[in-house]
């Protein structure tokens, strides 16, 4: 931001000639020209070796050959860097061509101007509303470093879009603005020297006096008159019929064009008003008038959102400055699928308990129907020993009794309840009258103990019977 550098290898062609793509200005290399204005041509160029792509716009001799012009907008470029504000251009480098034409090096953006983007059709209004809002900041922070656009118009409101994250608003062109207005209030121009744009000068900007900050206000109300009614507030064949609309004939009313809610259209009037002293006192408060009284309905009933490169709908891209979905709806939206979670848990509960009495049912038996139970075979039916009978009368034992008669009675082995009931008419007396007791069986070989070591080794013998 030194003194203005000459261009490496500069073109040789007249003063004033567009400048070829390859030509070099100061370290960037032109690659096309982006558009011709009243100050200057705007070009499009690219750092060679780290590829940053900028904007160049130059200045016409008018306002380069004049070097007290040129430190003043040097002052003002960097005034504006000064505020850093996100939503004013960004001014990085300053340099002189050899055929003497200044140039300043901006940042490069994608997207539209505010212009290009209502010419599309009716505009969606939230995103629209987002855009005036930034710009309203904007002003305001120029504003507070003594800065005042005079210039301001839907064509110095850039629209960009990034390939990543939301649009927003870049206001252009401050440095010249300012400029203009410093070197009028100190004679360098002649007095009443008319600078602006006829549709959006203040009263007091067409005649040629001095202005304030709420010139960028009455700017701005004839931009938001625009938003809305689709329409300008003055207009006419001739740029002298325009300025005296401006300076004569009051606004038309935008509820006389477009169904609008009472207090926007109040401040609308308001921002037009011919007078000052009766306009909202700074951006700020406009700001804040226009976020409460905008409405996204019931303004333009129309609303067609234009597509832009991307594909989708403007209206689309809603992250970062608002957002249709309010917190208490988030909140409503997550509570609302941790109730819709606990129902479809409660109903899987629920036709599990159903699926486990049903098959419970299924178990039992039909209705009126006996349940089916196999007789036991009786070799496998396990009956309790039946009670000890009464005590016999001990009978001396007979002389010719077994040796087997001496061992003790065993106890008589359980028998099935049909073997029982059989035996039981075979019972009798002997020829004395004494019960006969039945004998045990002998044991079986699986049931003899084992013989002893010396029955093993041939010194005794062992009892059979035992």
């Amino acid at each position: 931001m030194g003194a203005p550098t000459e261009i490496e290898n500069p073109p040789s062609a007249a003063g004033g000639e567009e400048l070829a793509p390859g030509t070099f200005i100061g370290e960037y290399k032109i690659e096309s020209k982006l558009g011709q204005g009243g100050m200057g041509a705007v070009y499009a160029a690219r750092h060679p070796v780290i590829g940053k792509r900028v904007a160049v716009k130059v200045l016409s001799y008018f306002f380069s050959r004049d070097m007290a012009l040129v430190r003043r907008f040097v002052d003002e470029a960097r005034a504006v860097n000064k505020i850093g504000h996100p939503n004013i251009i960004d001014v990085f480098s300053f340099g002189q061509l050899a055929d003497g034409r200044h140039y300043f090096v901006m940042e490069f953006l994608e997207g539209e101007t505010l212009g290009e983007w209502l010419g599309k059709g009716r505009p969606d209004l939230a995103e629209a509303k987002r855009f005036l809002l930034q710009v309203c900041e904007a002003l305001e922070a120029a504003h507070r470093e003594g800065i005042i656009h005079r210039d301001l118009k839907p064509d110095n409101i850039w629209i960009a879009r990034p390939k990543h994250g939301e649009p927003f608003v870049k206001v252009l062109d401050f440095g010249i603005a300012k400029l203009v207005e410093s070197d009028e209030q100190k004679g360098a121009t002649k007095t009443g020297t008319v600078m602006g744009t006829p549709q959006f000068m203040s009263p007091e900007q067409c005649v040629g006096r001095g202005v304030d900050h709420r010139t960028d206000i009455y700017a701005l109300g004839a931009i938001v008159f625009r938003v809305y009614c689709g329409r300008l507030p003055f207009d006419a064949e001739s740029a002298a019929e325009i300025i005296a609309a401006q300076l004569h004939a009051p606004p038309p009313k935008p509820s006389e064009i477009v169904t609008m809610p009472a207090a926007l259209e109040s401040l609308i009037l308001e921002c037009l008003d011919k007078d000052p002293e009766k306009r909202p006192p700074s951006a700020a408060e406009l700001g804040m008038r226009l976020k409460d009284a905008a409405q996204t309905s019931g303004a333009i009933t129309e609303i067609r959102a234009p597509r832009h490169a991307t594909g989708k709908a403007a209206a689309a891209t809603r992250k970062g400055f608002a957002s249709d979905e309010t917190e208490g709806q988030k909140r409503a939206a997550g509570s609302g699928r941790k109730w819709l979670v606990l129902a479809v848990a409660g109903g899987l509960l629920v036709a599990g308990a159903i699926a486990l009495v049903l098959a419970m049912r299924g178990r039992e038996p039909p209705a009126g129907r006996a349940p089916t139970v196999s007789q036991p075979q009786p070799v496998r039916a396990v009956v309790p020993p039946p009670p000890p009978p009464p005590p016999a009368p001990v009978q001396p034992p007979a002389p010719t009794a077994s040796p087997a008669a001496a061992l003790p009675a065993a106890a008589p082995a359980a028998e099935p309840a049909t073997r029982k009931r059989a035996g039981a008419g075979r019972a009798g007396l002997d020829k004395r009258g004494a019960v006969l007791t039945p004998q045990p069986a002998p044991p079986s070989p699986e049931r003899r103990r084992k013989p002893s070591r010396a029955a093993r080794e041939g010194l005794i013998e062992e009892n059979p019977f035992q």
